[in-house]
C-alpha cells in the first residue's frame, strides 16, 4: 500500500481550495443558511468549473482519489453541496446516497428533483422530493425524499455495491477535512489568544490538548488512504473496511471538535466563528445514514461475514 495520494489527486484537491476559497471559505455555507440559492448557484457553478462533472470516482483508483481530495477540501469549508453524492451521479444526473432504513434522509435533498438512494436492507430505488424538511436538528438542509420504484441491479449495503462503500468513503474523507481544518483553527486561535501576559498556546495542557487532536487526525487520514486502497484493489472484501472509516471518523470528529471548540472558550459556539460553522455543518455526515452505535452493529456484522484482514493471525478473515 502506499499511503500517499497520486500527485494528479493532490494537485487536483489544490485546485478545489482555491475554488472554495475564492466562494470565500466557509462564508458560503453562512450564505447559504440565509439564501438557500446559493446552492445551486454559486456553489453549484465552482464546481462545474472544476469538472466534477467529468469526474466519475467508479472510473480508476486515480479518479477515486481525486474525488476524495476533492470531499476532503469541501470537508475543511462546510461546502453546502452534496458532493459525494453528485460525484456518483447515474447516467441520468441523480445523485446517489446512502440512507436510513425508516426513512429517505438526505443531506440538501432540496437541491435534485430525483435521488437514486439505498438503504442499509433491500433494493436501492428512485426517490423524489416534496418531504417535510427537518430544521436544524440535523443540518439546515436535511430533508425526507419520498422513496418510489426500486433501481435494477443497485444491492444494498448489505451487498457488496461499489456506489455504497465509496459513498461511505468520500463522506468519510469530507468528515476528515473537516477535523483537519478544526485543528488549524484552534491553533491559530490559542496562539493569538493571551492570557496572564502570553498566549494561551504557551500552556501545557493546551499543548497536550492540541497534539491528541492531531494525532487523532493524521491517523484518520492514514485510515482513511487504506480504505481507499482497498477500494480499488479489493473491493469485495472492502465492506469491513469502509465501515470501520466511518466508525473511526465519527468517533474522531465528535472528540476533535469538541476539543478545538473548548479551547476556542463561548466563542467556539458562535457562528461569527468558522469552527461553530463547521461543527454544525458536519452533523448530517456524522448522523447519517446511521449513528455511531449503528454503524458498529454493523460493522461487527460485516466482520462476521466477511473476516477483517489485517497485519495479524487473529485478525484474518475465517477459513
Amino acid at each position: 500500500m502506499n499511503p500517499l495520494l497520486p500527485e494528479e489527486a493532490v494537485a487536483f484537491g489544490i485546485a478545489a481550495a482555491k475554488a472554495f476559497a475564492a466562494l470565500d471559505g466557509v462564508d458560503a455555507a453562512r450564505r447559504a443558511e440565509v439564501d438557500p440559492t446559493v446552492r445551486a448557484g454559486e456553489v453549484a457553478s465552482a464546481l462545474v468549473a472544476l469538472g466534477v462533472d467529468d469526474l466519475d470516482p467508479r472510473t480508476d483508483p486515480d479518479s477515486l482519489a481525486a474525488a476524495a481530495s476533492l470531499c476532503e477540501a469541501s470537508g475543511r469549508v462546510a461546502l453546502p453541496y452534496p458532493v459525494a453524492s453528485v460525484l456518483l451521479a447515474d447516467g441520468d444526473g441523480r445523485p446517489f446516497a446512502v440512507v436510513p432504513d425508516r426513512a429517505a434522509r438526505v443531506d440538501h435533498g432540496d437541491l435534485f428533483a430525483e435521488w437514486v438512494v439505498a438503504p442499509r436492507s433491500g433494493p436501492a430505488v428512485l426517490a423524489s422530493t416534496g418531504g417535510k424538511r427537518l430544521g436544524t436538528r440535523l443540518g439546515p438542509f436535511v430533508a425526507d425524499l419520498r422513496p418510489g420504484a426500486a433501481v435494477t441491479g443497485r444491492p444494498s449495503v448489505d451487498d457488496t455495491d461499489g456506489d455504497v462503500l465509496v459513498h461511505l468513503a468520500l463522506t468519510a474523507f469530507g468528515v476528515l477535512g473537516t477535523s483537519d481544518r478544526a485543528v488549524e483553527l484552534a491553533v491559530e486561535h490559542v496562539n493569538g489568544r493571551v492570557q496572564f501576559g502570553k498566549p494561551i498556546a504557551a500552556f501545557q495542557a493546551v499543548q497536550f490538548q492540541l497534539a491528541d487532536a492531531a494525532v487523532a487526525v493524521a491517523g484518520l487520514r492514514e485510515l482513511a488512504h487504506f480504505t481507499l486502497w482497498r477500494l480499488a484493489t479489493a473491493l469485495d472484501d472492502a465492506i469491513p473496511d469502509v465501515l470501520a472509516l466511518r466508525l473511526h471518523a465519527v468517533d474522531v470528529a465528535r472528540s476533535v471538535l469538541r476539543t478545538c471548540q473548548q479551547l476556542h472558550g463561548a466563542a467556539g459556539v458562535c457562528d461569527e466563528y468558522d469552527i461553530s460553522v463547521l461543527t454544525r455543518m458536519v452533523q448530517p455526515a456524522l448522523r447519517l445514514p446511521w449513528s455511531a452505535e449503528r454503524t458498529t452493529a454493523l460493522l461487527a456484522s460485516a466482520v462476521r461475514d466477511h473476516g477483517f484482514d489485517g497485519l495479524f493471525e487473529h485478525a484474518a478473515a475465517p477459513a
